[in-house]
């Protein structure tokens, strides 16, 4: 189960954060200005996805090595073609002649994602961010993270040059139930939070689960076969999924992606920097309008809208912008 939410409102730079409830790492969706992000937010960050390297997309890359040197952080970003290009030349903007003394190691895996294939590349405090060996080339088949808790997913979309939009899918939520929990005379502590896990991993039904319970007063331990706890504690409901559209033009081919990618999704984070009456203005800078980006919401049958990115024209009258946005959504005229 995660929360996400934009962090910073609709006429400032782009930026979704997401924490995850039940771990320790967030995510985020582009890298505009972080600073209303508080470190210990930013400091739980493990994956960030960014959709292009326009300066309202990308200038907190440096707030966010600032934040991190001289810490035990691994993060991973994924960007456009030339991603692996724009951020040497921001590490190489800097000193690095005294990092080799940290006793900590900064690390970050840039992953350049192509139509076909992604190139990934690491660089290292340590090593004064030197760029490493770079891995070569990958298939790319839409997938870029996959693992037992969730999967992100990303199509290429055409803003004059490549803008990357994203789907963020949980495999399941994985809820305890108490009372069923009580029933076998179990106790809560961190055990559950491995339960999740084994569940989540699919591990064979007769894996044993390391169990507490509360006896005379005194924790107990002992072990019970994942089916058992399965059967009895354990409820699986479907898992959310949140999608992320931000600078694209409205076109055949832009819609089918953000339609296909956005399927079904919870919440829908998605651009609308112009009104239609604007739409000339909004081709001519490769934007969508705020009808096209409602439409292409209920389309794709998502559940909620929430906009981003609203022309700096429009001050004092974002209003417009998300009327005309749901109205669309709805499906009114």
């Amino acid at each position: 189960m995660f929360t996400a939410r934009l962090i910073n409102d609709p006429f400032s730079d782009p930026g979704v954060y997401v924490k995850f409830k039940y771990r320790n790492d967030a995510i985020l969706f582009d890298l505009g200005d972080i600073h209303r992000l508080p470190a210990k937010e930013i400091l739980k960050i493990q994956y960030i996805f960014i959709s292009h390297t326009h300066m309202d997309h990308f200038i907190g890359f440096d707030h966010l090595v600032r934040v991190c040197l001289g810490r035990d952080r691994h993060i991973t970003l994924f960007g456009p073609p030339g991603f692996i290009r724009n951020v040497e030349s921001k590490m190489g903007g800097y000193t690095w002649n005294l990092v080799g003394n940290y006793t900590n190691d900064f690390v970050l895996t840039v992953v350049e994602v192509h139509t076909k294939m992604k190139i990934t590349r690491q660089y290292t405090c340590q090593e004064a961010f030197v760029p490493g060996t770079c891995t070569g080339e990958e298939a790319f088949d839409g997938t870029l993270v996959e693992n037992p808790a969730f999967s992100v997913r990303s199509v290429c979309l055409d803003h004059r040059i490549p803008s990357l939009a994203f789907s963020l899918e949980e495999r399941h939520h994985v809820n305890v139930k108490k009372n069923a929990l009580l029933a076998l005379g179990l106790s809560t502590g961190k055990w559950l939070a491995e339960l999740k896990q084994s569940v989540m991993r699919g591990d064979p039904d007769d894996t044993p689960i390391t169990v507490k319970a509360a006896k005379g007063g005194q924790a107990v331990e002992g072990t019970l076969p994942l089916r058992v706890l399965k059967d009895r504690v354990i409820k699986i409901t479907e898992g959310q999924k949140i999608s992320y559209v931000a600078d694209a033009i409205y076109s055949t081919d832009n819609a089918h992606k953000i339609i296909e990618l956005s399927r079904l999704s919870d919440r829908m984070f998605i651009e609308a920097p112009f009104l239609d009456e604007d739409r000339e203005r909004a081709t001519e800078t490769y934007h969508l309008t705020a009808k096209q980006a409602g439409t292409l919401a209920r389309e794709a049958g998502v559940k909620h809208v929430s906009l981003f990115h609203f022309s700096p024209k429009y001050k004092g009258n974002g209003d417009a912008l998300a009327e005309e946005a749901m109205r669309a959504f709805r499906g009114e005229k």
